[in-house]
C-alpha cells in the first residue's frame, strides 16, 4: 500500500515517477512512522520521502563503494531486485518498478535455483551484442524463466525537448536462431524494433511496449503455474544485443551501460556451476562477486597508514 504522501507519474506522460519505491512512515499514530535519532539520543517519528531516499542511496552506496560495481549496474541491480518475477506496478505508477528489498543480501545474492550474472560495457557503434551465451540445455529445451534489465546514463539537449534523451539504447535478449544463413534473437518480450525486415510500429506503441527512449529496460516473463521449458534450437546459445540511436548528431565518446541478466530454473534445480563451466569453454571470462572478499578489500583500503 502507498503512502499518502506518494506522488505518481508518469513524468511528461512517459518517464517512471518515481523508479522505485522505499519505506518512509506514514500515518497519524506513531507507531505507523519511522523512527530516527535525534541530536539527544533520543528517538524521533517522522514519515515522508525524505526518510525513504536515504535508504535507496545507501543500498546504491555500498554498491558502488564497497562492491566496486559501475552506477549503471548498481541502478540496474536495485531494478531489477525491486521488479522480481512478479512485478506489481500498474497504470498508476504508484511504486515504479516496485518495492526494493530491505537487506542488501536480498539484492546481492540469489536463491539456488537462479543465475544472475552481471555484463558490462561501452556503446561505440549501432550494434553491441553477443551469440555466445550457454544456458543450459535439458532434455532439448531451456528449463528457465528469464528476465533482463539494461541501464545506462544518456545526455538530454534541450533542442529536441525533455520528451527525448539524446541516445536510445534498444536490448534483445533471447535464443538465437539461425535461418537463411542470418542469425537473429528470439527475445523473451518479442521485440522487434531492430530486425531487418520491415515492420510497422507507431513511436507510441514503441514506448509502451519497449519503454523507447527511457534509460532503463526491464523485460520479464511471469512466472506461470503450468511450466514449459523453451525449445534448444540448434546452438543451444543464447544472445543478448543493444542497438544504439542518435537523435542528434553522434556522440564523440562511448556510453556505458550495465545489464543484469537473470535464470530462473523452472523445476528448483541449481545449475549455476553448469552454467559457469559452460561459459568458460567458450571463451567467458567469468568473475564470481564474492561480497565477503569485497568487503575485506574496502577495510584494507580504509586504513590509515601511520609512518614513523
Amino acid at each position: 500500500m502507498s503512502a499518502s504522501y506518494t506522488r505518481i507519474g508518469p513524468v511528461l506522460s512517459f518517464f517512471h515517477k518515481p523508479d522505485v519505491s522505499y519505506y518512509g512512515g506514514d500515518g497519524t499514530v506513531y507507531t505507523d512512522k519511522m523512527v530516527v535519532c535525534k541530536d539527544d539520543m533520543g528517538a524521533a517519528y517522522v514519515a515522508g520521502t525524505s526518510f525513504a531516499a536515504p535508504w535507496i542511496s545507501r543500498k546504491l552506496a555500498y554498491l558502488i563503494h564497497i562492491m566496486g560495481l559501475s552506477r549503471e549496474v548498481a541502478k540496474a541491480l536495485l531494478i531489477d531486485a525491486a521488479s522480481g518475477w512478479n512485478r506489481r506496478d500498474d497504470i498508476s505508477h504508484r511504486i515504479g518498478y516496485g518495492v526494493v528489498p530491505k537487506h542488501i543480501n536480498e539484492v546481492l545474492k540469489t536463491p539456488n535455483d537462479e543465475i544472475r550474472f552481471i555484463m558490462t560495457g561501452a556503446s561505440e557503434e549501432y550494434e553491441t551484442y553477443t551469440y555466445n551465451l550457454p544456458v543450459p540445455v535439458v532434455d532439448h529445451a531451456h528449463p528457465f524463466y528469464a528476465r533482463a534489465t539494461l541501464a545506462y546514463f544518456p545526455q538530454c539537449d534541450r533542442k529536441q525537448g525533455v520528451d527525448y534523451t539524446s541516445t536510445e539504447m534498444d536490448i534483445q535478449f533471447g535464443r538465437v536462431v539461425a535461418k537463411r544463413g542470418s542469425t537473429m534473437i528470439k527475445a523473451i518480450d518479442d521485440n522487434r524494433q531492430s530486425e531487418e525486415k520491415q515492420i510497422t510500429l507507431y513511436e507510441e506503441d514503441a514506448r509502451k511496449m519497449y519503454r523507447k527512449w527511457d534509460n532503463v529496460k526491464h523485460i520479464s516473463e511471469k512466472i506461470k503455474e503450468k511450466r514449459g521449458p523453451r525449445k534448444a534450437y540448434d546452438s543451444g546459445l543464447w544472445g543478448l544485443k543493444i542497438n544504439t540511436k542518435e537523435c542528434l548528431q553522434k556522440r564523440k565518446d562511448s556510453l556505458p551501460f550495465g545489464v543484469v541478466v537473470t535464470l530462473k530454473e523452472m523445476n528448483g534445480v541449481n545449475r549455476i556451476d553448469d552454467f559457469v563451466k559452460m561459459c568458460l569453454a567458450r571463451g567467458w571470462l567469468v568473475q564470481r562477486l564474492d561480497i565477503e572478499n569485497q568487503l575485506d578489500l574496502y577495510a584494507k583500503a580504509e586504513e590509515e597508514i601511520e609512518f614513523e
